[in-house]
């Protein structure tokens, strides 16, 4: 697949904002109110806040870019999911998955692109779900940690779609190393940043 210049810039970005997430979430300690938290905890909160929102807006600039025509193969080709003809590709390239694991089929072929953006089309979704109930939180708790019902029942949706980012962001970094390993540079031009 080959992609316009803003696409890759855009992708690097939501990729580091999204690695920083990660693992910020990992340490940080989310303010209650009545309990000391130390410097370092509420650092690492703070760097999860603020990147969240720097996620949100590649994410949007992301839909924009999208939106003016810059979407590889089209939206049909990342939300396969509202066309017989698009979900009998997706069922064929599921299908033949074992092919192209087995070396048979390269990353390219029409056997095998449907699949790929669907799974980067949920990719899409999951992340801009889980920015936009970070957003929510972002606005809705004060900095002491206090929440309302309804920002803990975002609070709780955001945490149970951060399962489906780490499923994400693992299984997608491993099958790019997977296609670099077979000598399908995907890797390289997706962070070649400076080519057209």
């Amino acid at each position: 697949m080959t992609y316009d210049r803003i696409t890759r810039w855009l992708h690097a970005g939501i990729a580091l904002a999204v690695l920083i997430q990660l693992v910020a979430s990992q340490v940080m300690e989310v303010p209650q109110p009545g309990h000391l938290v130390n410097k370092t905890d509420v650092t690492f909160f703070s760097v999860h806040r603020w990147s969240g929102m720097g996620v949100l807006s590649l994410l949007v600039l992301h839909w924009l870019w999208g939106l003016t025509g810059h979407v590889a193969y089209g939206w049909g080709h990342l939300f396969p999911w509202f066309s017989r003809p698009r979900l009998r590709k997706l069922l064929s390239a599921v299908k033949a998955m074992p092919a192209w694991l087995l070396g048979k089929l390269a990353a390219e072929s029409d056997e095998t692109m449907p699949l790929a953006g669907a799974i980067h089309g949920l990719g899409l979704v999951v992340a801009t779900a889980m920015a936009l109930t970070g957003s929510i939180i972002f606005f809705g708790m004060p900095s002491q940690g206090s929440m309302s019902g309804y920002i803990e029942v975002v609070r709780k949706t955001h945490g149970f779609i951060a399962n489906f980012i780490w499923v994400y962001f693992i299984g997608h970094v491993g099958m790019a190393v997977l296609h670099q390993w077979r000598g399908e540079s995907l890797i390289d031009n997706m962070f070649n940043l400076r080519a057209r």
